[in-house]
């Protein structure tokens, strides 16, 4: 009855996150891949995105931060970035991106600092959302496991 009542929660959390735009189609059809042969498939993707969008944010940061803005780094790591969010249905994050590489594309400073801000906005909330789900099906396995050795 509990796991029943962790999967509803977890499916009401991910339509949530759907009816709010964090999350899209796409992160369906990554889910729709896990299997009970690899069961730790969505936190490894949702931790490879973490690792790779800290790291171009990183780059956007030092790139945004130099006196001189090279805005054909900035556009390339924004693209860089959207393609990540995208691949997890990373909805409003791939929107972000794509205001950052609008911005610095126009080679506008202060509209890429503001969009960049937004970006880094958006990663948070889906992290937070992705870690969150991550954990929520981790309980809900192990709660199956211990209740099949019983």
């Amino acid at each position: 009855m509990v796991g029943t009542d962790l999967r509803q929660q977890l499916m009401n959390y991910i339509q949530s996150s759907h009816e709010q735009g964090i999350l899209d189609e796409a992160f369906d059809r990554v889910k729709n891949l896990e299997n009970d042969g690899n069961p730790q498939f969505l936190s490894e993707i949702f931790s490879m995105f973490c690792h790779d969008a800290e790291n171009g944010i990183a780059e956007l940061t030092r790139f945004l931060g130099e006196p001189v803005i090279d805005y054909e780094n900035v556009s390339a790591f924004a693209h860089q970035l959207k393609g990540s969010s995208s691949s997890v249905g990373g909805h409003r994050m791939v929107l972000a991106c794509c205001e950052l590489r609008q911005a610095s594309n126009n080679k506008m400073k202060e509209g890429s600092f503001e969009a960049f801000d937004k970006v880094k906005r958006e990663y948070c909330i889906l992290r937070d959302n992705l870690t969150y789900i991550a954990q929520m099906e981790k309980t809900i396995l192990t709660n199956e496991a211990r209740r099949r050795r019983q």
